[in-house]
């Protein structure tokens, strides 16, 4: 099908004829499936195929990668060429298991921002549904509603009040009010007043339109043209983790020359020495850091997508751990969104509940139920119980103007006409509609007394064309839940240092009510109107005691954001409307809703709630957390391993003695290392008292004193027992291949005890248990078992230059290596029990 050339230029006739689609119910879901594989996807940006050998072939050009591989090569040259192939086996092999791992990262979070794509609503089998944005042909008629971002070119064919935000395409940053009516063919597309092309916002107002081009068909398509996804920009965590690696490099690259010019000043083989220096620099340059940060970020956002929490950008993932004030909405979000009509002006029930059924954005679902606004459907059904029918006002009740929402004003204003006779109604914030209403004491006072009630009310009036005020047709005032896991939640938020506090447009009687049932403490609410009032260093103040602000606009939320951030806070802002936007895109992590959130919201968002809970930000602050000490963690105990085998090759040169392990063994040994660092530390589980920690300074050093720490005394720990049980076993047997051998199983033993006590910082591993960690598990048995076919197969006791040795004091060295490690869990208990007063 060929969509016309000027659809701007034709009528509903010959729109329906050009696109055969019935306009009123739209096309079959058959139909539509036939034209999406005709005119392809309706998608701009064609999103890179993640390909496991693209990734292959992207990380053997890492740079590290590449030193590696040439430093096996040059290791020919001196050493056996069979090492050398096993060498370069082994770096492929740590590589492509390195490798697949984060190829599954990577297409978990490809399937998780399908997920996150935009929707839209369509009419198709004659009745609203939601698809994917991608999924719209031509032909589709698409629903139209304030905040939803356009899909495609349409050609509008109902419009109440449609004012679109047009500043993509023509740059024009006000709003343009759109209509129905045909224009001329050489109509400039500034002027085509009857289409809204895709990208554009729809800023007020409701409608429905025909899509007739979709893609690269689109202008937006057009202008363009067929780009690529831009990759993400790397995290602060993942450049902090870039330069360490950076700096490693260069430390290895030192120490790999000068212990085999020391060695050789001290009487060592030359070749000797040069193998020793190759193995040592394969060995402790970092090539998997990198790697790992990757795999942590992704399969922490693919473990909160199984919590509701959807990950938009990486960044979101890392600094939830450092999140220190969450600004939340309240209506949807603290609330349940669920609205029970408390009390309302009775004297004038039927005025009252007639404005309000007819401004009332609601329509029907095939069951008869209705949809839309909660308080609009609470209206609807209450006053269908006094026998008010909104179906019979609509018959003789004609809409003729909608103005949409005044976000400023907090109002709605729409034009009826009934039996020839035209009216004006107004709905809306009680302030704003008193300031255009005549005054009337009574409603006053009932407004009072809902106010202290606590409840959420609005006005409604009415006006004849020549009346500059309204009247006062009365007020409603509703009741909305708080969720029952919100205080709990708040109450978690307070104990991990995280502060909630509240910015809603609600009257500042009812965010106080709200904010008392759900926990929220802090000084008296503070109102939109004070705000404007007083200083950004007022503000300043303020913002760091206050709780609770009330009748806010999106400025004034703008402006509470920026002053939490000019007092040091890291701030996450909640939000799902247009107006939320701004306040968003200047959060440290803006937090939009899956359900009720708007396209806009959405956009400007870092992460999306997709059951609009806000209970799920518990798992998400949890699981940055989490990801940020498993990292860090992981981190400790590589270098701790690596400077360890620095501190073993250093200390017997300087005595002048053998190196305690052949070139070989170094990188055998180093390549459990890897995988261990690179699975096992990844997927670990928080520990328990981590929503009781102080959230992470973002501006505090990576390598903090306490990593410098951890590094020290770990590679401290591991030097000490390997060199005790190689100097002991070379000082009694004089046998070099019999002491190499006892090292080489202290080295591997060693590692595991140190990797299980460095597996929590905090909670002893009598309470986490000693093998809860199934990973940890897998690895620590595979280096067993490896050690034990080394040890008694002649093949692999030829090749990695080892000696038969047996059991008894390999039991030994694995009690020792025990010994020596378990004063880490020692010094947990003693904290744990200094810190808590709990006995263990």
């Amino acid at each position: 099908m060929d969509p016309p050339e000027f659809p701007w230029a034709l009528d509903a006739d010959e729109l329906q004829k050009a696109f055969a689609v019935d306009l009123g119910k739209g096309l079959t879901s058959a139909e539509a499936e036939k034209r999406l594989r005709e005119s392809g996807t309706n998608t701009i940006i064609e999103y890179n195929r993640i390909s496991f050998f693209r990734i292959l072939l992207s990380e053997l050009k890492e740079p590290l990668i590449v030193i590696t591989l040439l430093i096996g090569i040059v290791y020919s040259i001196w050493g056996q060429i069979g090492d050398t192939i096993t060498i370069l086996i082994l770096i492929l092999f740590v590589t492509i298991v390195e490798v697949y791992t984060e190829f599954k990262a990577r297409k978990s979070m490809d399937a998780l921002k399908k997920l996150g794509a935009p929707t839209t609503w369509v009419i198709r089998d004659g009745k609203p549904g939601e698809i994917s944005a991608s999924s719209v042909v031509p032909g589709d008629i698409l629903i139209l509603k304030s905040g939803v971002r356009v899909s495609a070119d349409i050609r509008i064919l109902t419009a109440r009040g449609l004012e679109v935000d047009e500043s993509q395409l023509t740059g024009e940053s006000m709003g343009v009010g759109k209509s129905t009516g045909k224009i001329p063919r050489t109509a400039g597309l500034s002027n085509r007043t009857n289409m809204i092309h895709m990208g554009s916002v729809i800023l007020k107002g409701k409608g429905t339109g025909i899509a007739v081009q979709t893609g690269m068909d689109t202008e937006l398509g057009r202008i363009a043209g067929l780009t690529q996804e831009a990759p993400d920009p790397k995290t602060p965590m993942q450049r902090s983790t870039l330069h360490l690696t950076k700096n490693l490099i260069g430390l290895a690259v030192i120490f790999s020359i000068a212990i085999p010019i020391l060695g050789f000043f001290r009487g060592l083989s030359l070749p000797d020495m040069i193998l020793t220096g190759l193995s040592l620099a394969l060995a402790t340059i970092p090539e998997e850091l990198p790697i790992i940060m990757t795999m942590l970020l992704g399969f922490g956002a693919i473990q909160l997508a199984g919590k509701h929490v959807l990950i938009r950008r990486t960044k979101a993932a890392e600094t939830l751990g450092s999140v220190t004030v969450i600004a939340t909405d309240k209506t949807g979000t603290l609330t349940e969104n669920r609205m029970s009509i408390e009390a309302w002006t009775e004297a004038n029930e039927k005025q009252l509940f007639t404005v309000g059924v007819l401004m009332a954005d609601v329509s029907l679902d095939e069951d008869g139920n209705f949809l839309g606004d909660p308080m609009d459907k609470a209206v609807v059904q209450k006053a269908g119980e006094l026998g008010i029918e909104r179906s019979v006002l609509l018959q003789d009740n004609r809409l003729i103007h909608d103005s949409g929402f005044d976000e400023v004003r907090k109002i709605f204003l729409m034009k009826y006409a009934c039996r020839g006779k035209e009216r004006d109604l107004i709905k809306g914030a009680p302030e704003s509609v008193f300031a255009l209403s005549r005054p009337d004491p009574e409603m006053t006072a009932q407004l009072n007394a809902s106010i202290t009630a606590g409840y959420r009310t609005i006005a409604a009036g009415w006006k004849e064309p020549l009346e500059e005020k309204y009247t006062l047709a009365g007020l409603i005032s509703f009741d909305d839940p708080i969720r029952e896991a919100v205080k709990p939640a708040i109450r978690e938020f307070s104990n991990a240092g995280v502060r909630v506090i509240m910015i809603t447009g609600d009257h500042a009687g009812t965010a106080a009510r709200v904010a008392e049932d759900a926990g929220i403490s802090g000084c008296a609410v503070l109102a939109g109107d004070d705000i404007r009032d007083i200083s950004d260093a007022a503000l300043k103040e303020k913002v760091m005691t206050c709780n609770v602000f009330a009748r806010i606009t999106p400025e004034e939320k703008l402006r509470i954001v920026a002053a939490l951030h000019e007092n040091g806070q890291v701030v996450a802002v909640t939000g799902d409307g247009i107006n939320d936007a701004p306040a968003l895109k200047s959060a440290d992590i803006g937090i939009s809703f899956g359900i009720s959130g708007t396209d806009v919201a959405k956009e400007a968002s870092d992460m999306i709630l997709t059951n609009d809970d806000f209970t799920s930000l518990v798992d998400a602050i949890k699981e940055g957390r989490r990801l940020y000490e498993n990292m860090f963690k992981c981190i400790m105990y590589t270098l701790a391993s690596k400077i360890g085998l620095v501190f073993m090759l250093l200390l017997p040169i300087l005595l002048n003695l053998p190196l305690p392990f052949a070139p070989i063994q170094i990188i055998i040994m180093e390549l459990f290392m890897d995988l261990s660092a690179s699975t096992s530390f990844v997927v670990e589980p928080a520990e328990s008292d981590l929503l009781k920690q102080k959230p992470r300074d973002p501006n505090e050093k990576f390598m903090n004193k306490k990593m410098i720490s951890g590094i020290f005394t770990g590679s401290v720990t591991l030097t000490a027992v390997v060199l005790s049980v190689y100097f002991f076993s070379w000082g009694m047997t004089g046998d070099l291949a019999a002491a190499q051998t006892y090292a080489f199983a202290a080295w591997l033993l060693s590692h595991i005890f140190l990797a299980m006590n460095m597996r929590t910082s905090r909670i002893p591993l009598i309470r986490v248990g000693y093998f809860s960690s199934k990973a940890m598990n897998i690895w620590m048995v595979g280096v067993v078992v490896f050690l034990v076919i080394a040890l008694n197969v002649p093949f692999f006791i030829e090749y990695l230059k080892l000696s038969p040795v047996g059991i008894l004091p390999i039991i030994g060295i694995a009690l020792l290596s025990f010994a020596a490690t378990y004063w880490i869990e020692i010094r947990k208990i003693l904290r744990l029990k200094r810190t808590y007063t709990v006995f263990v």
